[in-house]
């Protein structure tokens, strides 16, 4: 995930901004294997084994810091704060991999550190909506389904059906047809006599 060298926020990329992810640390990426979690348990008097009760899983929350390339005027860097500073999630793809959607929003505290020359990079906090990833939405028009014009038809053999059990179907000139079927109380109560016959 932080391999990555650019990224899209809100359908913009960091190409089109002029940034790219840097790390002013070295040696080795540190990212986050799985959410946090948090168990949450029972405890009664008297018992030193706690009942556990459920499991839950804190929002996914990482680290992203990014070198600015072309920070010439004070404007290109409030067009990177607008495009950052959103007020709600809004969809994250790295690079790296594109099939992960993050919806995230910058949380926290963020900080530009430069030398001075307009050279520099700003690391900040990303918090996604959930403890998951998501993928893109897949919308499929027109599917063609094979055989998609073989129907089935039920061929009603008279004959053989009699020789079976039917309940609440009669045989008339057209076939088959469910009979009229009365669940009420009234109907049912003269001929049961027990309720394990209902």
């Amino acid at each position: 995930m932080l391999e990555s060298i650019h990224f899209m926020y809100d359908n913009i990329s960091s190409k089109d901004m002029g940034v790219k992810i840097a790390w002013s640390k070295g040696g080795l990426y540190e990212e986050i294997f799985l959410p946090t979690r948090k168990i949450i348990e029972k405890k009664v008097a008297n018992n030193e084994k706690p009942y556990f009760q459920r499991v839950e899983h804190e929002p996914l929350s990482f680290s992203l810091s990014f070198y600015l390339e072309s920070w010439v005027e004070d404007k290109d860097i409030r067009k990177i704060t607008r495009w950052l500073f959103q007020p709600y999630y809004k969809p994250l793809v790295l690079e790296s991999n594109p099939n992960r959607v993050f919806n995230a929003l910058v949380e926290g505290d963020s900080k530009l550190l430069h030398n001075g020359l307009k050279q520099g990079h700003v690391e900040f906090n990303i918090r996604c909506d959930s403890p998951y990833t998501y993928s893109h939405e897949h919308v499929f028009n027109n599917l063609e389904f094979r055989d998609s014009n073989v129907g089935y038809q039920i061929v009603d053999d008279v004959s053989t059906f009699e020789q079976g059990s039917f309940i609440n179907t009669k045989i008339t000139s057209n076939g088959l047809t469910i009979d009229k079927v009365d669940n009420s109380w009234g109907a049912l109560y003269p001929n049961v006599k027990r309720w394990g016959e209902l």
